[in-house]
C-alpha cells in the first residue's frame, strides 16, 4: 500500500499555485465546476518544479485557477492553512511531499488533462478553440514580448495589433455566449496580454480596454 505523504500544513505549495490536472482528475471538472479551472496553453511560460525555473510549456495543461490576479490556489484557506477540497484534491496534491519531490515528478509524467478530454470535438465551441489557437498562438508572440521588454520605449506595433485583435475576438465570443472573459479561461486560456505581463508590466494596460 502506498504511503500517503504527511502534510505539515505550512501552505507553501498552495500559495505557489494550484496543481495541474491529469487524466485521472477528469471527474473533478464536474465536481468542482469548470469555473474553478484555467487552461495554460502550449508555449505559455510556467514554473517547472523539476528544474525550478520558468520555461514555455511543451503542451497545454488544465490547472486549478489562482485567486484574483495571483496564483495562490483557489481552494487554499489561509485561516486554517488547509485545503477546502481535501477529499477531492487532484493527483499532484495527493502525492506531493515537502520532503520528497520524487512522487510529484513521477506523477508529472502521466498524461495531462487537456481541453480535448472534456470538450466535444466537432462542436461549435471546439471550432472556436481551434480558431483561437490558429490566430493567436502563444509561441508567435513570445519573441515580441521579449523585444518589448528590451526596447522599453514602446510596445512593438505588431504585438499591439495582436493584443487588440485577440481582445476583440474574446469580447465578441463573450458577448455571443453572454460570458465574462474569465468564464472563457477554461476554453481559451487567459488573454495574451495577461499571459505575457511578467515580461513587460505595461501589458497590464490592455486589461482596461
Amino acid at each position: 500500500m502506498a504511503v500517503i505523504p504527511l502534510c505539515h500544513r505550512c501552505g507553501t505549495c498552495c500559495r505557489k499555485g494550484g496543481p495541474a490536472l491529469h487524466q485521472e482528475d477528469l471527474e473533478l471538472l464536474d465536481r468542482l465546476g469548470l469555473a474553478s479551472f484555467v487552461c495554460l496553453r502550449k508555449g505559455e511560460p510556467a514554473h517547472d518544479p523539476r528544474v525550478d525555473a520558468v520555461r514555455p510549456l511543451s503542451q497545454e495543461v488544465i490547472k486549478i485557477r489562482g485567486k484574483e490576479k495571483g496564483w495562490e490556489c483557489l481552494y487554499y484557506d489561509k485561516v486554517v492553512s488547509g485545503c477546502t477540497i481535501y477529499q477531492d484534491r487532484p493527483l499532484e496534491c495527493r502525492v506531493l511531499s515537502c520532503k520528497d519531490s520524487h512522487p510529484l515528478f513521477e506523477a508529472m509524467k502521466r498524461p495531462y488533462l487537456q481541453r480535448k478530454d472534456f470538450i466535444q470535438q466537432g462542436s461549435a465551441l471546439w471550432a472556436c478553440i481551434q480558431s483561437h489557437e490558429q490566430e493567436f498562438p502563444v509561441n508567435n508572440v513570445l519573441p515580441l514580448a521579449t523585444r518589448s521588454r528590451q526596447e522599453k520605449q514602446h510596445i512593438p506595433k505588431e504585438l499591439d495589433q495582436i493584443f487588440r485583435a485577440e481582445i476583440a475576438y474574446r469580447l465578441a465570443l463573450g458577448d455571443y455566449v453572454q460570458a465574462k472573459d474569465e468564464d472563457l479561461w477554461p476554453y481559451l486560456g487567459r488573454p495574451l496580454w495577461l499571459v505575457l505581463a511578467p515580461y513587460d508590466s505595461r501589458f497590464l494596460e490592455y486589461g482596461k480596454i
